[in-house]
């Protein structure tokens, strides 16, 4: 999700691809996208522009509403997509291996990629967390996820991330790892300083960079499940539609 836009990706039991539906929760408008040639793992807006991609993979599939297919854009062998994020209309990677950042450009069917600054090292991004990129406020930050929470903002002068313990009283909204949304210090309601994140089984959570406190809520919602299935919540941010 992104403002009030929704990507719903279903996977019926007789379809052999995914289907993926744009839905704007306040208008009601609806678009369907093409077909994917595979299940994604993340969607990305901007303006009419549909980006669609899955962590450790090559491919980012790209289109725009009202097309009547993807188009496929490939990396270089020896690189994989781990993150995508659109800031200020550039859109940026997080690959891997080495976590190196990089300006994407979809070239036809090819990914051109101009990496910017030096791979993180194996201290910055251990082996078993979670590294994925973000934006505050018009500037590029990075998350990395090791029991509790790293953030990190891109110096375009230095041209290296600096951690960060303050979002300027911002607070940042995830789905899960995908970046949903930024609001500013002005919501009554949002703490802030804080990540925000939806759980796969109808909860979320909030982590403070102030106190480094992490507290996890339980959503009560009509109509949820009775069953601790897989219950996938959405953040919908009215204001930065």
């Amino acid at each position: 999700s992104f403002g009030c836009r929704v990507a719903i990706q279903r996977m019926s039991a007789n379809a052999s691809r995914p289907e993926i539906r744009i839905r704007h929760l306040l208008t009601g408008e609806r678009a369907r996208l093409p077909d994917p040639p595979e299940c994604v793992g993340g969607v990305l807006f901007s303006d009419d522009l549909i980006l669609a991609f899955t962590p450790w993979h090559r491919d980012i599939y790209y289109c725009r509403i009202g097309d009547a297919q993807w188009q496929a854009a490939r990396c270089d062998e020896c690189y994989h997509v781990y993150s995508l994020m659109f800031v200020k209309g550039t859109l940026y990677a997080l690959i891997y291996p080495n976590y190196r950042l990089a300006v994407v450009e979809l070239d036809k069917n090819y990914v051109v990629l101009s990496f910017l600054g030096d791979e993180l090292s194996p201290q910055t991004v251990p082996k078993s967390s979670v590294a994925w990129l973000a934006e505050c406020q018009g500037e590029l930050m990075l998350i990395i996820e090791i029991r509790l929470y790293r953030v990190f903002q891109w110096g375009s002068g230095e041209r290296k991330w600096a951690r960060t313990h303050s979002l300027g009283g911002c607070s940042l909204f995830f789905n899960m790892h995908e970046f949903a949304g930024c609001l500013g210090p002005d919501h009554p309601g949002v703490r802030r300083d804080c990540l925000y994140f939806t759980g796969s089984l109808g909860n979320w959570s909030e982590y403070s960079l102030v106190d480094r406190s992490l507290h996890e809520i339980i959503a009560d919602y009509p109509g949820q499940a009775v069953r601790k299935d897989f219950v996938p919540l959405a953040w919908v941010l009215p204001s930065i539609c």
